[in-house]
């Protein structure tokens, strides 16, 4: 299974960051319980790396990716131990080639006709829109797509459980990612996995539901 085919169906991708090292697999669990077996692990704190791999020792079925990496060195050990997919917040050509080689899926964040042209080169059809509001959200989005007709968006950036939806309607959106599953009712930080899957299983509905009418 691979992460952009989850996303093609879902329209999420969600992100863990700070979590504790003993929340960071049950965290994961939930997610495929709630129907949606992909993760971005932030790479934020001196644990995040070690949480990743967890995740991908007790919860195989799951896709999971390091998000944030921001040197070859980074990439390199996430790509040891097991991560499917690499998400930056800008372009690098290093990294970029690495994961190439390496035959892993690698997402670099572009929000210039500049980085799309740097990710075209490289044969990439998805990339990273970081902050999305800040960098003027589907009308930049779109305006990108005229020169770049193939490439697809993951949006990402102060997104929630009900801001997120209106990005799907754009067909140059694969996904939207954010953490608002391990957020909503303090789901993570109580503990509550459960509420993460019904957190989860909630959000794919309102997208399944948005796309049924149209």
């Amino acid at each position: 299974m691979f992460m952009t085919d989850v996303l093609n169906v879902t329209g999420i991708c969600p992100i863990l960051a700070y979590a504790e090292t003993d929340s960071a697999a049950p965290a994961a669990r939930a997610l495929v319980d709630g129907g949606l077996p992909v993760l971005e692990v932030l790479m934020r704190d001196d644990h995040a790396m070690q949480n990743l791999k967890n995740i991908i020792r007790e919860v195989p079925e799951i896709v999971a990716g390091a998000g944030t990496i921001l040197t070859v060195d980074q990439a390199r050990e996430a790509i040891d131990i097991g991560a499917k997919f690499l998400v930056l917040p800008g372009y690098s050509e290093k990294i970029v080639d690495l994961c190439c080689r390496q035959g892993v899926t690698v997402v670099p964040g572009c929000v210039t006709a500049s980085d799309l042209m740097s990710a075209n080169e490289h044969g990439l059809e998805i990339v990273k829109f970081f902050p999305v509001y800040q960098m003027g959200g589907i009308p930049t989005i779109k305006n990108l797509s005229g020169p770049f007709p193939k490439m697809r968006f993951i949006v990402t950036g102060n997104l929630d459980g009900e801001n997120f939806l209106p990005f799907l309607k754009c067909p140059k959106v694969l996904a939207a990612g954010g953490d608002w599953m391990f957020q909503e009712h303090d789901a993570l930080k109580n503990r509550d996995f459960e509420q993460i899957s019904r957190n989860l299983r909630n959000s794919v509905l309102r997208v399944q539901n948005m796309r049924n009418t149209k």
